[in-house]
């Protein structure tokens, strides 16, 4: 186990190599890393399975367009990191308009504290900004909506919404979202947090990755740039909040489904019907309607 932790670490060495360089050659492994060429090659032959690595003679190369320290988003503080322990607590300490990636994440927050892994070959990212407290109410909605449009419109997939903001192919997770405001003087502090699962494994059944859907490895920075510029102009998508409450309805894969709601207090079972003003799921049980918010549901489980 021991040995494996340290192969684990020479390999994200050797990945903060290439992320540096972009193209290394095996002196340069073994001047920084004091690897052998079978040390080596065994460290970049899985490497190959998260990242989009190719062979030139005695180099290897980082594809730039699979490299997220080759991408400098305009108008961002951009803070990128091979390893952390999670990219909502490094935007903490941040200015507002940062935005914070890594390509392993240890400590991946969730909803109700929840944590989890986010390996190599996803996307683990956060975007803090600065707000007006009108918008802010609605990035719940407007997040995941407009995930579901980028990822449409790029790969031609079905993304839906779960509620209350995961994203799903096929009843399988494709994304996780995140979001949290503070108040700053008259305005807010946005924060949004995704995790995508691009090349990487998902450790659960439940879950399917890009590289899964599409049969190949995906490069990264044309879906992380698409995002990172719609997001820079979040505020435009929130002017109209009545349509994209429709379009969240219409994307919404929960309405009309047997569902399980897991509270603290209890277990919820009926058909989702709706979504109230506030963003509750609306449940239909036998004893009538019961409204959940996402703050109050642990777990959401589709029965049909």
């Amino acid at each position: 186990m021991l040995r494996e932790a340290e192969e684990f670490s020479l390999m994200l060495e050797l990945l903060k190599l290439l992320a540096e360089n972009e193209k290394i050659t095996l002196h340069i492994v073994e001047e920084e890393l004091g690897l052998t060429r079978e040390e080596y090659e065994a460290l970049i032959s899985v490497l190959k399975k998260y990242f989009m690595l190719r062979e030139e003679k005695d180099s290897i190369v980082f594809y730039r367009g699979d490299n997220l320290k080759a991408i400098h988003p305009w108008g961002w503080n951009y803070v990128y990191k091979v390893v952390a322990g999670s990219t909502m607590i490094m935007a903490r300490r941040c200015p507002p308009w940062s935005i914070t990636v890594t390509e392993y994440q240890v400590y991946g927050r969730g909803r109700h504290g929840k944590t989890w892994i986010g390996g190599l070959g996803g996307l683990w990212v956060t975007y803090k900004m600065g707000l007006h407290a009108h918008s802010a109410q609605f990035l719940p909605i407007a997040v995941p909506v407009l995930l579901s449009r980028i990822l449409r419109d790029q790969f031609k997939i079905n993304a839906l919404i779960k509620w209350p903001n995961d994203i799903v192919v096929n009843d399988k997770k494709l994304a996780g979202i995140l979001v949290e405001a503070e108040s700053s003087g008259p305005d807010m502090v946005g924060y949004i947090g995704l995790g995508i699962n691009i090349n990487n494994d998902p450790p659960l059944e439940t879950a399917i990755s890009l590289k899964v859907i599409t049969g190949s490895l995906v490069p990264r920075n044309r879906l992380f740039s698409k995002l990172t510029g719609w997001v820079s102009r979040i505020e435009k998508l929130v002017e109209r909040p009545e349509l994209l409450r429709l379009e969240y309805l219409e994307k919404l894969s929960t309405l009309g489904r047997k569902v399980k709601v897991v509270t603290k207090d209890s277990e919820i079972v009926g058909t989702a019907s709706s979504i109230s003003e506030l963003g509750e799921l609306i449940v239909e049980t036998s004893s009538g309607s019961v409204k959940v918010s996402s703050s109050e549901a642990l777990k959401i489980i589709h029965l049909d």
